[in-house]
């Protein structure tokens, strides 16, 4: 096999496994909108998923928890998808953030931008800022 042939078959086996490693825009959206739809029903675990708790930060009426998603391949390795910090406010709604993987597309990346910052309202959200980056920077890792 000459030297052309070989990278291009080497390129298309690592082709697919890096798409892997990335965030899906199933998985940014099953994050941010169908665990809260799952949880509020009381329906299972999306099937080839599974969270893990990763650990959680609390500041007066603030809380952050953090949590893993793991992408369950078909024998029995896991990966992570992405991570969701579950952010809550008294007197204020549950919001579910989705930190995708860094090597997710820009779209995804754009639009875990726009959720950190809360554009529907006018309130100054530097506090709710400063506890996700807090959780992140004490528990986020990418392997």
């Amino acid at each position: 096999m000459d030297i052309k042939k070989s990278i291009i078959v080497v390129f298309c086996l690592y082709l697919p496994i890096k798409s892997f490693t990335q965030t899906t825009l199933e998985e940014y959206n099953y994050v941010t909108k169908g665990y809260k739809i799952q949880i509020e029903s009381g329906l299972d675990m999306k099937k080839g998923y599974e969270f893990i708790d990763l650990g959680s930060k609390e500041v007066g009426t603030r809380k952050a928890e953090l949590k893993a998603l793991h992408r369950i391949k078909n024998n029995g390795d896991k990966e992570i998808a992405a991570y969701m910090v579950v952010y809550k406010k008294q007197g204020l709604k549950t919001e579910y953030i989705c930190v995708p993987h860094p090597e997710s597309t820009e779209e995804i990346k754009l639009m875990y931008a726009f959720q950190l910052y809360d554009f529907k309202s006018n309130t100054n959200s530097s506090e709710r800022l400063q506890l996700i980056a807090y959780l992140l920077s004490e528990y986020l890792i990418w392997k």
